[in-house]
């Protein structure tokens, strides 16, 4: 709006902010299952696949089922608990420098200036300078980098995924996050690449290196830590969440005074929230049920997992700044392993409900943050972000068939299709129930599951030594992530 002032009129503060709720909801519906579920099923199955409008329906009415999800938890979560969101501080601040006037204003517009200046300088010496001319390789950090790493690590430990990298944009996330939550994600990420992968390997039950193969293994400790962790912890305040959900009934009307009718005015109401969750899961089920095979009943358990997958997906990512969607879906697969053994078709659209949903929220939650700090409305911005999942749908679902027509287009250099791969591996691994897991795998969920409850206790034993325990979310993550 500041480029073309004669076309447009100049937003406010609060306009950009609802402008951006919607953009990052058009943005985000490719997680929506169009980067994971679905192009898992076109490998393993491309029958089943959908045609292009019941795709479409299918990607907004689980979006529509996250949206809706994160109402119950917007109050707890950021009206009481002011978890950090990082990515919706970074959105406030640089929302409040771009409106600023005076000095204060021009330093912080200044700076944001430079320091986006600089990431695109260094992105491309990173990998640019390639583009520009092959013999221009040698001068890039993308290639010094490696060689570094190639001559300290060797390619033992870089199979692992243990090397040096150059990633300003996790500099300026670790300074959002904070130290508790980097130095935990350290400590998982050593726990993980550094001693269990390579224990597995020295026993010869991780054939092969490589992320890809890796994280078969470590994501299942670090999924059962983060969920313990998170339903434990929500568990654990249910006087906070019996007041919200108390606050959420006083919105249908009676017993309220003048402050609670001025909180309900701008706050999303709770019919809003019954009635969103009543509408998806009725066409999810219909929808599931004609397309994929999927009995009504099997539904109504993908949603019910997606409300509590949802708070384990808000929760990472107000402390970390990322939601971890395909490890949230691992939940529902090894969930419908026991309950469909043999249906992949099933197991995969489950998780893809519980996987989108909860990103879908975590994406809101993360937009309310920033309108938070801005003072915005927040029922405003979820009209906002509701509206951008249409956008959205439209767009990625059309964008996807044009470039992944059938199977063969993934698992190519072009698109490697990474986090599909996982999905299908795992799908098919559970094709057979719970047994196909092994027994190594069975006992990571055991133990993730206990160190997330230890960690989650322990700081309420210990409070004057809170610092010093490890985050959760931070360990979790880190074992799902190279």
């Amino acid at each position: 709006h500041r480029l073309l002032p004669k076309l447009f009129p100049p937003f406010s503060i609060l306009e950009n902010n609802a402008m951006q709720s919607a953009a990052s909801a058009a943005g985000y519906m490719t997680g929506a299952g169009l980067v994971n579920a679905i192009p898992a099923l076109m490998m393993l199955n491309p029958a089943a696949v959908p045609g292009m409008w019941v795709l479409m329906a299918w990607i907004l009415l689980i979006s529509w089922l996250g949206v809706f999800l994160a109402v119950p938890a917007k109050r707890q979560m950021i009206n009481i608990e002011q978890l950090r969101f990082p990515s919706g501080i970074a959105a406030a601040e640089t929302l409040r420098a771009l409106h600023s006037v005076g000095e204060s204003g021009m330093r912080s517009a200044r700076a944001l200036g430079w320091a986006g200046l600089l990431a695109v300088v260094s992105k491309f010496w990173t990998e640019g300078l390639v583009v520009v001319r092959a013999k221009l390789a040698p001068f890039m950090i993308g290639t010094w980098v490696p060689a570094l790493s190639q001559r300290v690590f060797g390619p033992a430990w870089m199979g692992r995924t243990v090397m040096f990298s150059w990633e300003p944009m996790f500099i300026a996330a670790g300074a959002i996050t904070g130290l508790h939550v980097c130095w935990s994600m350290f400590l998982g990420s050593a726990t993980a690449w550094m001693i269990f992968a390579p224990v597995l390997q020295h026993r010869a039950i991780i054939q092969g290196s490589g992320y890809l193969t890796i994280v078969q293994w470590t994501l299942w400790g670090g999924v059962a830590c983060m969920v313990t962790s998170s339903l434990l912890s929500f568990g654990l305040q249910w006087r906070t969440a019996l007041r919200a959900f108390t606050d959420l009934r006083a919105m249908f009307g009676g017993g309220r005074g003048a402050a609670g009718d001025q909180v309900g005015a701008i706050e999303t109401p709770a019919s809003w929230f019954i009635a969103g969750e009543l509408i998806g899961f009725l066409g999810l089920a219909w929808l599931g049920h004609r397309t994929f095979g999927m009995p009504y009943w099997q539904t109504a358990v993908a949603v019910a997992l997606s409300f509590a997958l949802a708070l384990v997906a808000c929760r990472v990512t107000g402390e970390t700044g990322t939601t971890p969607v395909g490890a949230m879906g691992k939940i529902t697969q090894l969930t419908f392993g026991a309950l469909s053994p043999g249906h992949m078709n099933i197991n995969l659209m489950g998780a893809n409900i519980t996987a989108a949903a909860a990103g879908s929220s975590a994406d809101l939650l993360t937009d309310l943050k920033s309108g938070y700090l801005l003072g915005a409305h927040p029922r405003k911005q979820f009209i906002a972000q509701f509206a951008g999942i249409f956008v959205g749908t439209l767009v990625s679902v059309l964008c996807f068939r044009l470039l992944v027509p059938d199977a063969s287009a993934l698992g190519t250099d072009q698109f490697p299709a990474p986090a599909a791969q996982t999905w299908r591996a795992v799908a098919f691994a559970l094709s057979e129930g719970l047994g196909a897991l092994g027994p190594v795998k069975i006992w990571c969920i055991a133990v993730g599951g206990l160190v997330g409850i230890a960690l989650t206790l322990l700081p309420r034993i210990f409070p004057a030594r809170r610092h010093l325990i490890p985050s959760p979310a931070g360990v979790g993550l880190a074992w799902t992530f190279h």
